[in-house]
């Protein structure tokens, strides 16, 4: 019982200093800021998540150049994809055509 307590004092902690949490299979963190996507090329494997933090001052979507993915990246919280299949993904930002990205998925 003084474990659970333990840990359960332990996550209202990390919590309140902000830390996040990622979900189970994530691969990759993409991180938006100055209108870049950074790292701008990130390799995962099939079924890894890919993760988007938009710590801009705008908001930004990550689009797929072959109509893949279209994820909406606000600035109130993180924004997923889910790798599906094997092969390189272009994508970029629709309002902001010179933001560039390349996710590789392997095996």
């Amino acid at each position: 019982m003084r474990s659970i307590a333990l840990h359960a004092a332990l996550w209202w902690l990390l919590l309140l200093a902000g830390a996040t949490f990622a979900p189970a299979g994530e691969a990759a963190s993409v991180v938006i800021a100055d209108l870049e996507f950074k790292p701008s090329t990130v390799t995962v494997r099939v079924g890894d998540t890919v993760t988007w933090i938009n710590r801009d001052f705008v908001e930004h979507t990550a689009t797929s150049r072959n109509g893949v993915f279209d994820v909406a990246t606000p600035k109130t919280r993180p924004a997923h994809w889910r790798a599906q299949k094997v092969g390189d993904f272009s994508y970029y930002c629709r309002l902001h055509p010179n933001m560039t990205g390349v996710i590789r998925v392997t095996r």
